[in-house]
């Protein structure tokens, strides 16, 4: 991710809503970052709002003020983290106890990797396009236990039937784990999840979803898609804080999935182990967590999904798809700009400019206090339109563009 160096104003204060202000005018109040940039940059990390931050903040103060150990403090952590759960579970529209809580996408997918039973002549198959945060675990998975990794190569010319015709060809008796995104990070595409999961369960693999760059940005139901596995993070699209994500373990999946890493988190109660080594999992996914967690993060997040949600997700998302067709309307009104964005897609547009690498192009879009970023192999330069985006950004950065290309 780029970080450009530029001179960066105060954060502004909290924007009054005025009687009668629109729908948009009301969420981007609760987010100060969008006031200060462009924000074109959720992909990576999304503006953080404020009841999020506030929730975060609270935590923070009562933990610094009651100290973090105290009687009945534990119950009211628990209840927090169900709490969290059952709201992730909701937003995927998954049962409460099929979700556990992770850090990150990443720790979703090494979970949903490391924890199957594999085989002597085991493969697992994935895309070339992938984020690392899929693809080095099924490297590192697959070198730990002598497999091999069938990789299918995906480009932005790709169409859902081309992309499904290759890895039909690629996934075998022999597949274990499919492992691919929901959304492309490199192009936005939206991958045909239902029919890979068809493919891959026709041949008894299991399918293990990155679904970073589509949870708050497009509808998401997890049995609709015959997802066995599916990771995202808290940070991006849902414009919560770093360090909280969720994973969802279908059920029928339980048994086949063991936890590579145990803990206190992981045991169906505080008791359910003894010296032995004998331990009894939480009936659910919650067997996957380990360990303490930053108890003001999970907060924040929550706090940050009820928000979105008296936003309405329908709303939510169907501003996403505005801003994402506008965005790519105007940008191929600009000379020498040329889309690398496949249909269908979310709320990445990823392109290119003639004579202009990727990284200038972020640089010089930066100092106009517009935040983008480059992606490599194919390289280009990645817009997210979320839905506090406005035309008149639009209308910013189709300017710098043309700015740059002018000199």
């Amino acid at each position: 991710m780029n970080t450009p160096e530029t001179n960066r104003p105060e954060i502004p204060p909290v924007a009054e809503v005025a009687p009668g202000a629109s729908w948009l005018e009301s969420a981007r109040a609760h987010l100060p970052a969008v006031q200060r940039w462009a924000y074109l940059n959720t992909g990576s990390f999304g503006p953080l709002s404020r009841p999020a931050e506030e929730a975060l903040a609270a935590w923070s103060r009562r933990q610094l003020e009651e100290g973090r150990i105290r009687p009945g403090l534990w119950d009211e952590m628990d209840a927090l983290a169900a709490h969290l759960r059952r709201r992730f579970a909701r937003l995927v529209h998954a049962p409460p106890e099929s979700v556990a809580l992770t850090h990150h996408t990443t720790e979703g997918m090494n979970i949903a990797t490391w924890g199957l039973r594999w085989r002597p002549g085991d493969t697992l198959v994935t895309l070339a396009t992938e984020h690392p945060g899929g693809m080095l675990p099924v490297y590192a998975a697959a070198r730990h236990h002598g497999l091999d990794v069938r990789v299918v190569a995906h480009t932005e010319a790709d169409t859902e039937a081309s992309l499904l015709a290759k890895l039909e060809k690629a996934i075998t008796p022999r597949t274990r784990l499919v492992a691919v995104s929901h959304v492309s990070w490199k192009t936005g595409m939206v991958l045909p999840i239902r029919e890979i999961a068809e493919l891959a369960h026709g041949q008894g693999a299991f399918l293990a979803v990155d679904g970073a760059q589509a949870v708050g940005a497009i509808p998401v139901d997890v049995r609709t898609l015959d997802a066995d596995f599916y990771a995202f993070p808290g940070q991006k699209w849902l414009c919560g804080p770093e360090g909280v994500g969720g994973l969802y373990v279908r059920p029928e999946c339980l048994d086949a999935l063991q936890p590579a890493f145990v803990g206190y988190a992981s045991l169906r109660d505080r008791d359910a182990w003894d010296e032995t080594g004998h331990f009894i999992p939480a009936p659910g996914a919650r067997r996957f967590e380990t360990s303490t967690v930053y108890i003001p993060g999970l907060a924040g997040m929550a706090a940050g999904l009820t928000w979105l949600e008296s936003l309405g997700f329908a709303r939510i998302f169907a501003q996403v798809q505005e801003m994402t067709r506008l965005c790519r309307r105007e940008l191929t009104t600009v000379p020498g700009v040329e889309l690398l964005a496949p249909e269908p897609a979310a709320g990445l547009t990823v392109f290119r400019m003639a004579h202009t690498p990727p990284e200038e192009v972020v640089t010089f879009l930066a100092r106009r206090g517009i935040l983008v970023r480059s992606v490599r192999r194919p390289d280009g330069v990645r817009i997210s339109t979320h839905f506090f985006n406005t035309p008149e950004e639009i209308a910013r950065l189709v300017s710098g563009l043309q700015a740059l290309g002018s000199g």
